[in-house]
C-alpha cells in the first residue's frame, strides 16, 4: 500500500509550482506547494536580558504542503549539471534553492531495495535524497507535510510512517515501504 499512497498524496502536489524554497538548518531543505496561509499569533515575544531588545510577533506563511529534507544525503541538479548536494557551502545551498524556487513537481520515484527518492520539476531541476552514509540508525530522511495534519515520512531504513504530524515521535507507527503500483 505504501508506494501507491505516496503517489496517491503526492497526486494532489503535482502540478503545483514550489515557492519559499529555503535551507533550514543545517542542510536541511523546506520547499512549500499549494495556496499561502498567514498565521498571526497573538503571543508576542518579549525582551530578554540577554538578546533581544524589542518585543517581536513571529509572522508565519505556509503552503497547504511543506517538503522538508531531513537527515539523509541529497543533491540538487538542473538540466543533470550538478548544483549542490547536503554538504556543500551554505551560499551553493541556497543558490540551489533559488532554482528549485517556482519549479512545478510534476514526478517523485522512490527506487526499491536503496529507497533513494527522486524528485522531478517542469524546468529540468531534479532533488534527489538518499538515506545517509554517515548515520548508522534509521531516521526520516524527508517529510511532507499535508493539508490534514499528516505527515508522510519515508525513514532510511525503508519504512514509512503517515501519522498526524502531533503524534509524538515514539508513538509514530511505522510500516515497511512496499512496493505496490502494478
Amino acid at each position: 500500500m505504501s508506494a501507491k499512497l505516496l503517489q496517491q498524496i503526492f497526486k494532489r502536489v503535482y502540478g503545483k509550482p514550489s515557492w519559499r524554497v529555503r535551507r533550514r538548518f543545517g542542510p536541511s531543505i523546506l520547499l512549500e506547494f499549494g495556496k499561502p496561509k498567514l498565521e498571526i499569533p497573538e503571543k508576542v515575544l518579549q525582551p530578554t536580558k540577554t538578546g533581544r531588545k524589542f518585543p517581536k510577533r513571529m509572522i508565519r506563511v505556509y503552503g497547504d504542503w511543506h517538503l522538508t529534507t531531513f537527515d539523509c544525503d541529497w543533491e540538487i541538479r538542473q538540466n543533470n549539471y550538478k548544483i549542490c548536494n547536503s554538504r556543500s557551502e551554505t551560499e551553493v545551498i541556497d543558490r540551489g534553492c533559488e532554482i528549485l524556487d517556482g519549479q512545478i513537481l510534476t514526478k517523485v520515484i522512490v527506487s526499491p531495495k536503496t529507497f533513494v527518492t527522486d524528485f522531478y520539476f517542469d524546468l529540468g531541476a531534479h532533488m534527489q535524497t538518499k538515506p545517509s552514509k554517515s548515520k548508522n540508525e534509521a531516521s526520516s530522511m524527508w517529510d511532507l507535510f499535508c493539508p490534514n495534519g499528516r505527515v508522510f515520512s519515508l525513514k532510511s531504513d525503508g519504512n514509512y510512517s503517515y501519522d498526524s504530524g502531533k503524534t509524538p515521535g515514539d508513538k509514530v507507527h511505522c510500516s515497511p515501504f512496499t512496493f505496490d503500483l502494478e
